[in-house]
């Protein structure tokens, strides 16, 4: 494992993402409904290792901006509430296949996932049981490849009186995700593997 520390959404970064399976299509490394839509994901990866160029074009709406703004509050009141230092990295690197980009990680064993959505989404966070699960591949994603032992999903709203800005809820790893993410990483890897091949 490798831990990358330039900042995320830099030239940089999106080098060292390019012809990795990232936590974003890690529902479809693991649990694609059809083979062909798993095919398209091998395809994608197989041309960026191929082109050394990402196929995603950065791209970054108002929403994303505020998003982007309000995170840095949301880690600052991390802190304050759980006394631990958050740090800030770009990538981290499973191997020349498979890596994350995390919010953040938090000492030797932990991790964030931060979320800053809009008030509405922020009080079915409170309200619901489990809410992290809208995000299951990625949590359980980030713990696979980083190999800590707890993740926070933490969702943070200014707008909300101050006792309720602040939703942290601790995930630990599963090993029927685990066991997903591994059988389907293997079958990725190989096939990107034949691709690159195929077309020397």
């Amino acid at each position: 494992m490798i831990i990358h520390t330039m900042a995320q959404r830099s030239e940089e970064w999106w080098q060292v993402r390019a012809g990795k399976i990232t936590a974003t299509s890690f529902p479809t490394m693991a649990a694609a409904k059809s083979k062909d839509t798993r095919e398209t994901l091998c395809l994608k990866t197989a041309a960026e290792r191929i082109t050394g160029q990402p196929i995603e074009e950065p791209f970054c709406n108002g929403a994303m901006e505020n998003g982007v703004e309000t995170e840095a509050f949301a880690r600052e009141a991390y802190e304050t509430t759980t006394f631990a230092h958050v740090l800030e990295v770009g990538f981290v690197e499973m191997d020349e296949y498979i890596g994350v980009s995390p919010d953040g990680l938090v000492g030797d064993d932990g991790g964030v996932e931060v979320k800053c959505p809009m008030a509405h989404t922020h009080l079915k966070y409170l309200t619901s049981r489990d809410p992290w699960k809208a995000y299951k591949w990625q949590l359980q994603g980030a713990l696979w490849v980083s190999g800590r032992k707890w993740w926070d999903f933490v969702s943070y709203c200014p707008t909300f009186p101050p006792e309720k800005q602040l939703f942290i809820q601790r995930v630990v790893p599963d090993m029927q995700y685990f066991a997903l993410l591994h059988e389907g990483a293997d079958m990725c890897r190989q096939r990107i593997k034949e691709l690159v091949e195929a077309a020397a």
